[in-house]
């Protein structure tokens, strides 16, 4: 076995504390292509002394080096075929955020799977990753500057069309929509930016997270952010302000409490996707992002925190696919420092309404007239009535 290296890391499989059985294992290994000790530790605790149980788990662990498993390789050496307590085991490590299962597919019947499968996939302490040459780019985007897609995919499955996965299956990222709910993280992104920042920071004004995914991805199965892409966010958004770059998000997911860490620039600026807040449109447009009304409430708790926040109503609906008054939106999102209007774009349903020119002109008038009266600083995007392009650097102070 190779040297030992100093850095550790630990894998607590199962704790549940109020029970009286356990049984404790330790392997050590390394992780694949690094130098870095693994300390394996699987606690199995159980309501009896299933012997059984633990045998099955833990011989999955004595292969160190697998840190992914599918379920149904677990159930090939599980003798009860019926018995249901593996998934129980399952579902339980992933409610508490032990374990993430990619499940495959994960949609059956226009709903989101919940269950656990053969074919699904279960990740113990690391997540579906790729490799990639560059990271940080200049964007073409009008109000953004220098930006970041730490991730490919995204698990929000929005049926808008969504224009980053019409791109990304057009350059041959991803095969069709199913394969773009299967989010994954860019596994080298802290080493590329590390490479790429003293090559490009003069230039950089600020860099955005992300026009190509979301850089704090709901999980829809659990209600919450799915924390490995939350965590390396976190660590990206340090980083970049490690060299005093500003940062910008914007999410469909929710805006965590930990940006309110006070080491974190106090010029970065924080913003949510809102386009309705009408149920239906969100269960059939933007089915397992966050609920609109949560992404507001937590926005909202961070804006109160003191970090500056914002709002882009983009891709804002035709009233043949809602029927809202934009004005009831805007009241929601009063206490916001900047707003981003916008039509929405690539949808034969809105290209073919008769009306889209006027409702848009309406929608941006209003706009217009809620950002003066709330003194909001407002870009109206290209293509939209009233857009400007002088407030296209809406970012850059």
């Amino acid at each position: 076995m190779r040297e030992h290296s100093s850095r550790t890391m630990e894998y607590l499989f199962f704790d549940r504390s109020e029970q009286k059985h356990y049984r404790k294992y330790s392997w050590y290994g390394y992780t694949e292509n690094q130098n870095i000790e693994l300390v394996l530790v699987v606690l199995i605790v159980t309501d009896n002394n299933n012997s059984e149980l633990d045998d099955l788990v833990t011989s999955f662990f004595q292969l160190y080096e697998q840190k992914m498993v599918k379920v149904s390789d677990i159930k090939k050496q599980y003798s009860k075929k019926e018995d249901t307590s593996l998934d129980n085991i399952l579902k339980l490590l992933e409610t508490q955020d032990r374990i993430y299962i990619e499940r495959y597919p994960r949609i059956v019947d226009d709903k989101l799977r919940q269950d656990i499968d053969i074919d699904d996939i279960v990740f113990f302490g690391t997540f579906p990753s790729i490799l990639r040459k560059t990271l940080l780019y200049k964007t073409k985007v009008e109000y953004g500057n220098y930006t970041i897609n730490h991730i490919l995919g995204c698990a929000h499955g929005c049926n808008y069309p969504c224009y980053a996965m019409q791109m990304s299956k057009r350059w041959g990222r991803i095969k069709n929509y199913d394969d773009w709910m299967h989010p994954r993280i860019v596994s080298n992104a802290l080493d590329l930016i590390d490479t790429e920042i003293p090559k490009m920071n003069s230039d950089i004004q600020f860099v955005h997270l992300s026009f190509m995914s979301d850089p704090f991805m709901y999980d829809a199965v659990n209600k919450r952010n799915i924390s490995p892409i939350q965590d390396l966010t976190m660590r990206i958004i340090r980083r970049l302000n490690q060299e005093s770059i500003k940062v910008t998000v914007l999410t469909k997911g929710l805006l965590p409490k930990d940006l309110e860490n006070d080491e974190l620039n106090n010029q970065n600026e924080y913003g949510i996707t809102l386009v309705s807040l009408n149920d239906q449109f969100y269960e059939k447009f933007e089915p397992f992002s966050a609920p609109p009304r949560e992404r507001i409430d937590e926005l909202e708790k961070r804006h109160d925190a003191g970090l500056s926040t914002w709002v882009s109503l983009e891709p804002y609906p035709t009233p043949n696919l809602v029927k809202q008054d934009i004005n009831d939106i805007l009241s929601e999102v009063s206490f916001v420092d900047k707003l981003i209007f916008g039509k929405w774009n690539y949808f034969a349903e809105v290209n073919g309404y008769s009306g889209k020119d006027a409702h848009y002109q309406q929608c941006a008038d209003n706009v217009i007239d809620f950002c003066k009266t709330n003194k909001i600083p407002l870009h109206i995007k290209h293509g939209t009535p009233r857009s400007n392009k002088e407030t296209e650097g809406l970012f850059e102070n």
